[in-house]
């Protein structure tokens, strides 16, 4: 039966607003970073005209383009001025910069980076982590209230350290060692520096498949947004990297984008494709091959919670054998 034409429109209403709004956003974006407005912005406050006279482009349309960026969150006008609400708003602008390349990646069947490698991620990852941490960063609050009481934390593949510098901040007696490629850990550094939390924490530069780290040590091991980059092999040799390095009892934390079914929801489909630009091994894996990972290697049957209402970011926390498990009753 043929559901009746009025409900068909009502049906395609939101899906056809979203593309059409989401098309305005990116091309608002693009040519804000093309035109030079976010390297204006992100040096501090000015006028439109200011702005028009730098960037080169009429003050009727820079006007436009301000309100439309305010529109989208990244602006306020405050006592006849522009300023930015958000850090590194150049950074934002390169965003679109992968995606304009989808064709020719999606053509040719190969990323146009290769974050999934240590010089890939080198590359491409300083640049971006700042944003990628804030982004995360209420997602990061969350987890840190699910999580059991630490004293010796790992951090592992740290980036701007938005999931441990959350439990820092909730436990701030624990220590946390904070592991990333050479490249990244002076984004790590500033991003501890701002936070007001780099007393707490130790920096290790080196690869994680590679870095040497102390074995049976920590109480809890956070892999937050890396597992997605990776294969079934490399993922399952990076968690038994993480088990041998806990104590016994102790608990592991993924974060990751973990649908529980196709097809995906709109932002993890999105997600997915993006994950096509950056990674020639990875993806968005199922529930089902996190709990195979974790059982062969050796970790209790884990818990599992969602961080971000309807984009499917999940918390795994599984602990490995021995010891006296805590789970979420310190929450």
């Amino acid at each position: 039966m043929t559901a009746p034409a009025s409900e068909m429109r009502l049906g395609t209403q939101e899906p056809l607003q979203y593309l059409s709004e989401a098309v305005a956003a990116a091309a608002t974006l693009k040519a804000a970073a093309r035109l030079g407005v976010l390297d204006q912005l992100d040096a501090g406050v000015a006028t439109v005209q200011e702005l028009a006279a730098a960037c080169g482009i009429d003050e009727a349309g820079t006007e436009r383009l301000l309100n439309a960026l305010a529109g989208l969150g990244l602006l306020e006008f405050y006592e006849g001025r522009w300023r930015s609400l958000q850090p590194d708003l150049s950074g934002l602008g390169r965003m679109t910069v992968m995606w304009d390349h989808l064709d020719v990646a999606l053509r040719e069947g190969h990323p146009l980076v290769r974050a999934d490698t240590s010089a890939g991620a080198d590359a491409f990852y300083p640049e971006v982590v700042g944003n990628l941490g804030r982004m995360l960063r209420a997602a990061a609050q969350r987890a840190a209230a699910l999580l059991p009481a630490a004293m010796h934390v790992l951090d592992a593949g740290a980036g701007a350290a938005p999931w441990s510098l959350a439990y820092a901040a909730r436990h701030p007696s624990c220590n946390v060692t904070a592991v990333d490629l050479p490249a990244i850990v002076p984004t790590t550094r500033r991003a501890l520096i701002d936070a007001g939390r780099a007393g707490q924490f130790e920096l290790v530069s080196g690869d994680l498949f590679e870095v040497e780290l102390s074995l049976g040590t920590y109480d809890l091991a956070i892999a937050g947004n890396i597992c997605h980059l990776f294969d079934d092999t490399a993922n399952r040799q990076l968690l038994s990297i993480l088990y041998e390095a806990l104590v016994p009892g102790g608990a592991l934390a993924i974060a990751d984008i973990v649908p529980d079914h196709r097809p995906s929801s709109r932002s993890a489909g999105l997600y997915e494709l993006g994950l096509h630009l950056r990674t020639g091994s990875g993806g968005v894996h199922r529930l089902d091959a996190y709990r195979e990972w974790l059982a062969d290697i050796g970790f209790k049957p884990p818990e599992i919670h969602e961080l971000l209402g309807d984009f499917p970011l999940k918390l795994i926390i599984a602990r490995k054998s021995g010891g006296r498990w805590l789970g979420a009753a310190s929450r």
